[in-house]
């Protein structure tokens, strides 16, 4: 019989397969500070950021970049939380695996949304607070805010798409449940819209104010 190598880092690299995905989805609704707290509730959804700013509040006598490192890693447990529900529908999809394989797949599908909350996180956060309050005009903020994250959002979809439609195909999924997976996937992303994800007219009304009277101070 022929033998077969096998890295002894296999093992290690099926559990970051799953846990570096969770991270950068995660980690990503905490990852804001008293200047666009604000921002971060109106992109993401509210109760995710909410559930970051009470953790650190319980833990202001540590300190705010030991706030900022607690936060952060409620946010990645938040993150798991949402993974695993999401891994528990593919699950009773595929129904042909092992649930830790199902979840393996979930993750690693993930990785395009992941990227995006990273981005959105990043590109806010930055953005706030590099501009002045002298090129900080209405139009100049939707254009940064709104129009870009909802530009990043739809390029991340449709690399999500892709990467539920390819992925289970590599691990065997064949027929009918691959469309499955692209269904649950697709629900799953209006499930997250529906929940608060990006800016709306009627929040940007909100908002908008809000960001002009923080730059200004």
């Amino acid at each position: 019989m022929e033998n077969q190598y096998t890295s002894p880092f296999a093992k290690w690299a099926r559990i970051f397969e799953i846990i570096i995905p969770i991270y950068m989805f995660g980690k990503s609704w905490a990852m804001f500070d008293e200047r666009t707290v604000q921002l971060f509730q109106a992109v993401f959804p509210k109760f995710l950021v909410d559930g970051a700013v009470t953790v650190r509040s319980f833990l202001e006598t540590g300190g705010e970049a030991f706030g900022r490192f607690v936060a952060t890693y409620a946010g990645t447990l938040l993150g798991f939380a949402v993974v695993l529900l999401l891994a528990a529908v593919m699950h009773l999809v595929l129904r042909d695996r092992r649930f830790i394989d199902t979840l393996r797949l979930t993750s690693v599908t993930l990785l395009p949304l992941a990227i995006m909350n990273g981005t959105l996180s990043h590109v806010m956060k930055t953005y706030l607070e590099n501009i002045d309050a002298a090129s900080a005009t209405p139009e100049a903020l939707e254009q940064a805010v709104v129009n870009a994250s909802n530009n990043y959002f739809y390029l991340f979809t449709l690399f999500y798409i892709i990467a539920l439609w390819v992925m289970p195909r590599r691990t065997g999924v064949q027929g009918w449940k691959r469309w499955a997976v692209v269904t649950v996937g697709l629900l799953f992303i209006v499930a997250y819209v529906q929940a608060g994800l990006l800016i709306d007219a009627g929040e940007w009304a909100a908002l908008a104010p809000q960001l002009m009277e923080s730059l200004a101070q």
